[in-house]
């Protein structure tokens, strides 16, 4: 783990974390091959009680495919572990489940949209995965 995302998960485990609660977050997960624990910072929307997480370049990253099916997740949100199951949604295999979470994060999260290449529509979408977190 990198020493920047060390240092924004110690923030987030603090008393100092209402600093970055509002929009970040802590994910831990256990690895579905290895089953070694992660902790990863990202940022989050919530919608109603559920978590929703962009996955940034999700071509470049592997942590989402944990979740290809549901699996238990602890999120840090507001400096309280919630215990969450956690499932990524592809736009390019499920379009109708993203459009909502997809809608509520860039609501939280407007110029998200310019990183998911396409245009604001339906290539955009298509493009997209987030990482759905519903209380357990």
């Amino acid at each position: 783990m990198s020493l920047g995302n060390r240092v924004v998960i110690a923030v987030l485990q603090s008393p100092a974390h209402r600093f970055l609660s509002g929009s970040t977050d802590v994910i831990r997960y256990h690895g579905r091959r290895s089953g070694n624990t992660f902790s990863i910072p990202t940022q989050y929307a919530r919608s109603g009680d559920d978590v929703v997480i962009l996955v940034g370049r999700p071509e470049s990253k592997n942590w989402w495919k944990n979740f290809r099916e549901d699996r238990h997740i602890d999120v840090l949100v507001s400096g309280n572990w919630l215990p969450m199951l956690g499932r990524a949604v592809l736009g390019s295999e499920d379009p109708e489940a993203i459009a909502p979470l997809l809608d509520a994060y860039l609501d939280r999260f407007p110029k998200a949209s310019r990183h998911l290449g396409g245009d604001a529509g339906g290539s955009a979408r298509s493009n997209a995965v987030v990482v759905w977190c519903r209380p357990r």
